[in-house]
């Protein structure tokens, strides 16, 4: 594998994963996954600022280590987490953390055919999944550019994503929600995600099937 491509993705809705829950609760630091097999499930690690309140932590973790202010919770991801899904997918999980019921994870692929199946995977089994960044390797000295063709959108579609970035709802973390862009934009959440949802599959399909343009830098 020559050019292997970095994904970083948030995934929203994950409503199996105790972590997620975990988050909306207290700071999760980092998260480590025994990554079994997706049929079965795989033991994962979260450490977490020690909460306050420990009545907030879900039923389904347990504290198995503690260093001050910091504590590790261990639970079961079942065979719908990311936990499971990427290494179902042979992707290893290079970074994983959850922020505000929201989780973060990126890894490495191949190829952009698998992308394509892992982001559709995943929004089978969750509510939302967001391209954050995609990176291509290249040899050092080597500069590309991607030109998108603003054309391929409806104009309720580009409208929808540039609310939503303006917004925030893409940064991290998020400064709106689903709700807050959906109102600002007078339509229902669920049309809101199908458009987004949309739009987000004509950009990987011309980010990843495009050829490099010549850099307009030279």
């Amino acid at each position: 594998m020559d050019r292997g491509i970095h994904a970083q993705l948030s995934v929203d809705g994950v409503e199996t994963c105790p972590v997620t829950a975990l988050s909306a609760e207290v700071t999760v630091e980092s998260i480590v996954s025994g990554g079994r097999d997706a049929d079965e499930g795989a033991i994962s690690e979260a450490t977490v600022t020690d909460p306050h309140d420990r009545s907030s932590v879900p039923n389904e973790v347990d504290a198995v280590f503690v260093d001050g202010s910091r504590s590790v919770y261990r639970f079961e991801a079942d065979g719908d987490c990311p936990c499971t899904r990427l290494p179902a997918h042979g992707c290893p999980i290079r970074d994983m953390h959850a922020e505000a019921g929201t989780l973060h994870v990126s890894f490495i692929v191949p190829s952009v055919e698998t992308v394509r199946t892992i982001v559709a995977d995943l929004r089978s089994r969750c509510e939302t999944v967001r391209v954050r960044r995609l990176t291509r390797s290249a040899p050092d000295d080597e500069r590309t550019l991607v030109l998108v063709d603003r054309s391929a959108f409806t104009d309720r579609q580009y409208e929808v994503l540039r609310t939503a970035h303006e917004m925030g709802y893409f940064e991290q973390p998020k400064e709106a929600t689903s709700t807050d862009v959906a109102a600002a934009l007078g339509i229902s959440v669920g049309t809101f995600s199908e458009h987004l949802a949309t739009t987000q599959s004509k950009l990987l399909d011309q980010l990843l099937t495009s050829r490099p343009a010549a850099d307009a830098t030279r």
